[in-house]
């Protein structure tokens, strides 16, 4: 959960210090809320209470069984997703306003609308198209796109609902009967149809993402008329109120035509110093969507669909007016829009759409300064060889141009005593296909037998970041490649490279050639290979605008696959080889029992290579360490050398296990297993290395979220235990030489 504190000083005729600290969902729910500037006033809101009369039905036989039970049988059936293709139009305006009710302010404290054509083909295919959209104070759409992101809920569509980030169980999903408690509260017969209102909780005792709320079911084949669902755990960081209603169609299937959400953000506080009093005001979050102009005999083709599931395509502002103007249900409200008015005139000298883009590159790790982007990896380097490496990375962004880009990076080694440089010129050809060459050249340490992947799946938690600390066997690479990539389709990405250079290793090593220990010396070789990869992630979400976009995590696994030929005599390149590696990662999210974490690493070399063109194992081991997925916690960093390998790692983290708000951990369970295969080991001098054809096991158990700092950051502990084959025997070693414990380190919004 990202935290995000704004300090400024407003000039009115009273001067009037505001401090505003929120949290966020994700650093783009900060987005939304970002150009919200308060002055001396503290915002009502008319609040309209409607009481609802329970009349609970009760029997020896739970009544609402059979018609849940029936609910679930006919959803997909009944629901709008069972059509071929639809197209339709949605009007969506989401304002922030506070509960301060002292305040008569005639403005809201932030506004924005959007209108969406929306479209779907089955089995899967879905596209959003931003029509027309407005922010106070914001040209940028993103604040639009993510918000329609947002509103992409649908009772009918799956068993999980990924409502504001989170995924929540379905009441109306498989086997939902036996986690949710379901009663009659009403039965409202009407000339056309008999509704069920029905109640629905979790069952006492199971511990689940889940909602409560009331449906209504028509008795027309059991369908959803009529939703009302709010978390039933509160400590989820955000408290919501979420009503759709559906409609009936002609070929009885029903749309979902109205969806209202009413939002209240927890640790959100607003305050005010006047000379005269304080004000605190808590924000809340309103969003009302509106379905029309549903088509569903318009047939689609897959040019209907953009490679992109969600993406702006506006015209002029007075043509984005005109299309507000059409699909409005009702005219903007006086306060409204005084909220445009206000605001735009407020925050035009502050340039927020500035800012906005500035928090933009913030998330690809950069420090932008005007033209520039300074990278905050590149500022710090920890290893065994340079033991501290200090350095700068810079590169231009959008605002240099947005189809050249330029970049570099240079650091200082403080134990080897040498500078480390490279740079690199790229082109943003065609933004649509997210086509891109990049032409690099580097003078760097690279870790002997590593793996890079063309992918976008390295993260500060995954792992590989702590791991890097480790590595003790480097060699110096001077080399010079060429990168084109492209998105080929909507869940494929291609991408070629060939690079050539010239490396050394830093440690003593010979390949073919015995050494003496007298005459122990380091190993140069120059290498050239062409590589050919792609990158598979079926339904993966797409979203974003003006060359920043997202990702959200695909329910199927996503698999990165990519194949190198080495080529011999190229500027004396020495050796011919074919290598192929392989990634998978899946995420199962269960109804009950939490989400399993799986990935997958292969590889495969056809003939003897030196050392650094081999396969070490992902091991990142220190008695006492930082967790990292994806690597063997107890295995020492290059103690097995394979030619062929696999690697599985398996985390299943079975959620929060009570309901306290204080204090409920989470139990991590933990599995990594390694086989792999070395021929030739002989032809390896200077080094001592095992391989692993006799499968290596370790498990381990993380307790997580026993401290968390401010709702920033949660800590657990855990411990790790190698096994089997390759357990570290006595006397040559003590027991604890085969455990490592673990300070494991998340962010608390994590699933």
């Amino acid at each position: 959960m990202g935290i995000l504190k704004l300090f400024f000083l407003m000039k009115s005729t009273n001067k009037i210090i505001a401090s505003i600290s929120f949290f966020g969902k994700s650093i783009i729910f900060q987005l939304l809320l970002l150009g919200i500037f308060l002055n001396a006033y503290s915002q009502s809101r008319d609040t309209i209470k409607v009481q609802l009369r329970d009349v609970e039905i009760t029997t020896k036989h739970n009544p609402a069984i059979h018609i849940i039970k029936n609910t679930i049988k006919n959803r997909l059936e009944n629901g709008q997703f069972s059509n071929p293709h639809f197209c339709s139009i949605s009007y969506q305006k989401m304002f922030l306003t506070g509960d301060n009710k002292r305040d008569s302010l005639k403005h809201h404290l932030f506004f924005t609308e959007t209108v969406t054509k929306s479209y779907f083909k089955k089995p899967a295919l879905s596209y959003e198209k931003v029509i027309a959209h407005q922010s106070t104070g914001f040209k940028d759409p993103i604040i639009s796109i993510y918000l329609a992101k947002l509103q992409m809920v649908n009772f009918y569509q799956s068993d999980m609902l990924d409502i504001l980030e989170s995924p929540f169980v379905n009441p109306i999903s498989q086997n939902a009967l036996a986690i949710y408690d379901f009663r009659i509260q009403e039965k409202i017969v009407s000339e056309k149809d008999t509704l069920f209102v029905i109640s629905y909780k979790p069952k006492k005792n199971t511990h689940f993402k889940s909602l409560e709320g009331k449906l209504w079911i028509s008795s027309e084949n059991f369908a959803i008329a009529k939703v009302e669902a709010s978390p039933f755990d509160k400590v989820f960081g955000l408290s919501f109120f979420l009503l759709q209603e559906y409609e009936k169609q002609q070929n009885n299937t029903w749309f979902l035509k109205q969806m209202d959400v009413t939002m209240e953000p927890t640790g959100i506080g607003v305050g005010f110093a006047t000379d005269s009093t304080n004000v605190f005001v808590r924000p809340i979050i309103v969003s009302e969507k509106r379905i029309t102009e549903i088509d569903y005999d318009t047939r689609l083709r897959n040019k209907d669909f953009g490679l992109v599931d969600i993406e702006e395509e506006s015209g002029s502002k007075a043509k984005q007016n005109s299309i507000l103007d059409i699909y409005r249900a009702v005219p903007l409200t006086e306060r409204e829009v005084n909220t445009i008015a206000f605001f735009d005139t407020l925050l035009k000298p502050y340039k927020p759409d500035r800012v906005l883009e500035s928090l933009k590159i913030l998330i690809t790790g950069n420090i932008p300064v005007y033209i520039f982007n300074f990278e905050l990896k590149q500022i710090l380097h920890l290893n065994s060889t340079e033991i501290a490496r200090l350095g700068l990375g810079i590169s231009t962004n959008k605002r240099f141009n947005k189809v050249v880009h330029l970049g570099g990076f240079f650091g200082y080694g403080f134990k080897d005593k040498e500078f480390k440089w490279g740079g690199e010129l790229g082109f943003n050809i065609n933004r649509a296909r997210d086509i891109k060459v990049i032409v690099q050249y580097y003078s760097n340490l690279i870790e002997s037998g590593g793996t890079d992947f063309c992918n976008r799946d390295y993260t500060l938690f995954s792992g590989e970041f702590y791991r890097s600390w480790l590595f003790k066997r480097f060699y110096r690479s001077n080399a010079l490649g060429l990168t084109a990539q492209s998105r080929l389709t909507r869940w494929l990405t291609g991408y070629v490279s060939s690079f050539y250079s010239n490396n050394k290793t830093l440690y003593n090593y010979s390949f073919q050639i015995p050494f003496s220990v007298d005459n122990q010396t380091t190993f140069a070789y120059t290498d050239f290979y062409v590589r050919a990869g792609i990158r598979i992630a079926f339904m993966e979400k797409y979203w974003g605008a003006d060359q920043y976009y997202f990702y959200s995590v695909s329910p199927l696994p996503v698999f990165i696959m990519q194949y190198s030929k080495g080529i011999k005599g190229v500027i004396n390149s020495g050796y011919d080889y074919h290598r192929v590696d392989v990634k998978m990662l899946y995420r199962k999210n269960w109804k009950i029992l939490g989400f399993t974490n799986i990935t997958l690493f292969g590889g495969y070399v056809d003939r003897a290579l030196p050392y650094p063109l081999l396969f070490n194992q992902r091991a990142g081991y220190n008695l006492v360490g930082i967790d990292g997925a994806d690597q063997f916690s107890v295995m020492r960093p290059d103690e097995f050398l394979s030619d062929k390998y696999v690697s599985l790692f398996i985390r299943h983290n079975f959620g929060r296990m009570t309901q306290n708000k204080k204090f409920s951990p989470r139990v991590i369970v933990c599995q990594g297993i390694g086989f792999g295969t070395l021929k030739n080991s002989e032809t390896h001098w200077g080094i001592v290395l095992k391989t692993m054809e006799k499968v290596y096991f370790e498990s381990g158990v993380i307790i997580g979220d026993l401290l968390t700092i401010k709702g920033l950051l949660s800590f657990g502990v855990g411990a790790f235990v190698r096994y089997g084959t390759y357990y570290l025997p006595q006397p040559e070693n003590k027991i604890l030489d085969n455990f490592a414990f673990k300070v494991n380190i998340r962010v608390p919004f994590e699933r």
